[in-house]
């Protein structure tokens, strides 16, 4: 099992030739639009991402949930090798008016783990904890990245 917290990406993330500050305040989502991105979606850290480390993490739910199980795809369910396993649950807080919101992702005894959510552009997103930033694409349906 992988968690987000492995690994840090600092300072600044490329787009489209641009350079944009890491965690702005500006690209932050609130509560709503990170329901809306991650319920039934999968979160992919791609190898190019951060070296030595792929992984794919499907929130279940829907656009509308604001919490569910928490799966490592893996090669998917059904896999006689490497199948999909749930390894926890996630949930986004936010304030009474959906602001400074955040997603939870809690692996049990594995700790958990909060992340504010940014978008850079098209299906690549930024999930921040202070110094720790993670680039990830949000595969839309879940499923393998």
């Amino acid at each position: 099992m992988k968690k987000f917290v492995l690994v840090a990406v600092m300072a600044s993330s490329l787009v489209s030739g641009q350079a944009i500050a890491a965690c702005d305040a500006s690209s932050r989502l609130n509560g709503a639009q990170i329901s809306a991105l991650l319920g039934g979606n999968t979160v992919c850290v791609p190898t190019a991402t951060i070296p030595t480390m792929t992984w794919q993490e499907l929130h279940v739910g829907s656009s509308t949930s604001t919490s569910g199980a928490l799966i490592d795809y893996k090669r998917g369910p059904g896999h006689p090798v490497d199948p999909s396993q749930t390894v926890g649950t996630w949930s986004v807080t936010a304030n009474p008016g959906g602001q400074s919101a955040s997603v939870v992702h809690n692996y049990g005894s594995g700790g958990t783990y909060t992340y504010t959510v940014h978008t850079i552009g098209g299906a690549i997103y930024e999930f921040c904890n202070g110094a720790t930033v993670i680039v990830a694409r949000v595969q839309s349906g879940g499923g393998a990245c």
